[in-house]
């Protein structure tokens, strides 16, 4: 009895350390949760940065982008339109308001074009009446430039005698003048020192004349405007060799050849003055 008495005193004063020690490792072990959950948040701060130099960083790179496409349109859009006003070397723009007949027209403003270097048969001349071939050359005239922006290219002379503007007239490009005289809807008619394209005009009339196109084909021939006012007088006409290359033997008189040689070729191209006297065939009569 005694004996068990002292075991359970053993026992008493035990059970209160083992109780302590139990707490301790509880309160030693609690802490470990807490570093855990004091971690989650230091874990957490780390993503919530990301996002913020994200977000910072992204309109950055988005404005470069944003203000490329606000400035290159606009040069390009001037170019474009620079380009299209400025005129061709040496011509100017206009529009055309009224077609008057073959050869001539009027653009904005009141001003008539006369084109230079070519006549197409009279259809509005108050003392002449309309002439074979008038009606299809102003019709011609009309589909090629009536309601468009054309472009006028000067010679030498600026007006005739009428103070309509002597130019050669394009659309599209092309030459209306030479249009008109390759469809046979014209006849060259030159009048120094307006000679720019003489020879192109040429080449047209002949290639015309050979197809029987337009007035050659459908008109009894008429005397070239060339040779009604010729210059200089004489009654003169430019011969088809004016177009490739003219030699003496094409002329019969010195008179022809001097007229063509002053008038036609100041550079001596066809090489009508062998020894550059200013005499052109003095071999001939």
């Amino acid at each position: 009895m005694k004996r068990f008495l002292t075991l359970v005193l053993f026992l008493m004063l035990l059970l209160p350390g083992m109780t302590l020690v139990a707490c301790e490792e509880e309160e030693q072990a609690t802490p470990t949760p807490l570093a855990t959950a004091t971690a989650a948040p230091e874990a957490t701060s780390t993503p919530t940065v990301s996002p913020t130099a994200a977000t910072t960083t992204a309109p950055q790179a988005t404005a470069p982008p944003g203000a490329t496409p606000e400035a290159t349109p606009t040069p390009a859009i001037t170019a474009t339109l620079e380009a299209t006003l400025s005129p061709t070397s040496g011509r100017v723009q206009a529009l055309v308001i009224r077609v008057i007949d073959g050869d001539t027209i009027e653009i904005e403003g009141g001003l008539k074009v006369r084109y230079i270097g070519i006549d197409t048969p009279e259809t509005v001349h108050p003392s002449k009446p309309v002439e074979c071939y008038g009606q299809e050359a102003s019709a011609r005239n009309k589909q090629l430039v009536e309601g468009k922006v054309v472009e006028l290219e000067k010679d030498v002379s600026e007006t005739d005698r009428y103070d309509r503007l002597l130019r050669y007239v394009y659309v599209d490009g092309q030459m209306v003048n030479e249009l008109l005289v390759r469809g046979g809807y014209a006849q060259v008619s030159t009048y120094p020192p307006d000679v720019k394209y003489v020879d192109l005009l040429l080449a047209a009339q002949q290639e015309a004349q050979g197809a029987n196109r337009g007035l050659w084909g459908a008109c009894v021939a008429q005397p070239s405007s060339t040779e009604e006012a010729a210059p200089q007088g004489g009654g003169f006409t430019v011969p088809p060799c004016a177009a490739t290359d003219c030699d003496c033997k094409d002329f019969t008189s010195h008179a022809h050849a001097q007229w063509l040689y002053e008038n036609y070729d100041p550079g001596n191209r066809h090489r009508l003055d062998g020894d550059n006297d200013g005499i052109a065939c003095e071999s001939l009569p």
